[in-house]
């Protein structure tokens, strides 16, 4: 597991297994929970909880330095607003754990937020390591992922060198299905993207 570096931001969800180590973290409803019994101290606490007994959030209060309580009844989920703190603090680098395999909703949302933040929203699991990239000349590291996918949720012009199946300025739409499964040849290959954003999924099997 990669170490996180002091100047981002970790944010621990509800369906979070393994904690990373990092500086600071947010817990987002059960995922504060899962911080303060580990004994992590957290920026903050927020969530409408509705997953944690009301025993419990006198122990989640104890380790987090501010604590927001949402309403039930609102318009973004508790990890959206998790997100929107962060960025409104003036985090560069947001990472994203226990936000897969649960709700496919909520996914959804999660990887919504990483393609609309590019280099700044991470979504991390055992298996998983998405991202998004903008427009620009990207080094990609292979670590210890089989496989590398792109996808596009609109149009994007990409080219891809040190991987098995290499592309140059090749267009991409949100209807394409072939670079999936592609891999990284040596410890890094290079992604360029010279029109729109690429999400990019490392992955490997279970």
């Amino acid at each position: 597991m990669r170490e996180i570096m002091e100047a981002s931001v970790v944010i621990i969800l509800k369906r979070c297994e393994s904690i990373p180590t990092a500086e600071n973290y947010i817990g987002v409803d059960k995922g504060a929970l899962t911080l303060a019994r580990s004994g992590k101290r957290m920026l903050l606490a927020i969530g409408d909880f509705d997953s944690v007994e009301e025993s419990d959030l006198s122990c989640i209060k104890e380790y987090s330095d501010a604590f927001i309580q949402l309403n039930t009844i609102k318009d973004d989920t508790d990890g959206e607003a998790a997100v929107m703190y962060a960025i409104g603090k003036g985090y560069q680098k947001i990472h994203l754990y226990g936000g897969l395999g649960g709700r496919v909703d909520h996914a959804m949302i999660n990887l919504r937020l990483v393609s609309r933040f590019p280099e700044t929203v991470y979504l991390h699991d055992e298996n998983n390591y998405i991202y998004s990239l903008s427009e620009g000349i990207h080094s990609i590291e292979k670590y210890d992922y089989t496989y590398i996918s792109f996808f596009t949720e609109d149009e994007s012009i990409i080219t891809l060198e040190g991987l098995k199946y290499p592309l140059s300025n090749q267009k991409l739409t949100n209807k394409d299905t072939y670079t999936t499964s592609n891999e990284i040849l040596a410890e890094k290959g290079i992604v360029t993207v010279h029109a729109g954003k690429v999400t990019v999924i490392q992955s490997k099997d279970a």
